[in-house]
């Protein structure tokens, strides 16, 4: 009797097992995420730079050029537990704030949803600004997060 056990937990773990080398390879909860941070400071002054990371992930340091759009793709984890943030340099300025942590607003918190399939973010001399939708509009638009500190 053990042993037809045995055969059993056998066969199934042979049946479970290209399913779970499967779903390495595709997102579980739904399709590939993407955040992107365009740099939209002037062209004169120093470079931004910028480094992000997740507990898992360290993206490294970048130093795109104005206009250069930084991303990266990412599945979510199941019950929605993904976070990444980005520390930021320029001039003298400093910043640090999480840019991803929710799959329905980009960031935990905020009201306005976003249908997209990506978190976009644009750093400008004024401050962080993340694309949300208007509901109002029923457009999206670029809305002031975060101002350098």
């Amino acid at each position: 009797m053990n042993l037809s056990l045995f055969n059993i937990f056998f066969f199934l773990l042979l049946l479970i097992s290209p399913l779970d080398v499967s779903l390495a390879r595709h997102c579980v909860v739904e399709g590939p995420l993407q955040v992107h941070i365009i740099n939209k400071l002037p062209p004169n002054g120093p470079p931004l730079k910028f480094h992000c990371a997740s507990k898992d992930t360290d993206l490294g340091e970048y130093s795109p050029a104005p206009e250069e759009d930084f991303n990266w793709s990412f599945c979510e984890l199941i019950g929605f537990r993904t976070l990444y943030y980005c520390h930021f340099w320029w001039y003298s300025k400093v910043q640090m704030f999480d840019v991803y942590s929710d799959p329905y607003t980009c960031i935990k918190g905020q009201s306005a949803f976003n249908f997209l399939e990506y978190c976009k973010w644009e750093v400008r001399e004024n401050g962080f600004f993340l694309e949300q939708y208007n509901e109002t509009e029923k457009a999206y638009h670029m809305n002031l997060l975060y101002d350098w500190s």
